[in-house]
């Protein structure tokens, strides 16, 4: 995990924030998945500013991907 840090007062926060998501304590809430070609629809729902979690877009691995 890399955090970008510009405020040198934050680095604190910043160490604690990945210790606590190295250590697992720190849970992201997906609110709905989207394949990657409903990308568009995923964009639009984040949009309209009613969301409570993550959107995620996700993408199929046929056999033979690299």
């Amino acid at each position: 995990m890399v955090d970008v840090v510009l405020d040198p007062r934050a680095k604190r926060v910043q160490r604690h924030r990945g210790a606590l998501a190295d250590a697992g304590e720190v849970a992201v809430e997906v609110e709905r998945t989207f394949p990657l070609e409903q990308a568009g629809a995923a964009h639009a729902r984040g949009e309209a500013g009613r969301t409570r979690g993550k959107l995620v877009l996700t993408t199929e691995v046929g056999p033979g991907a690299n």
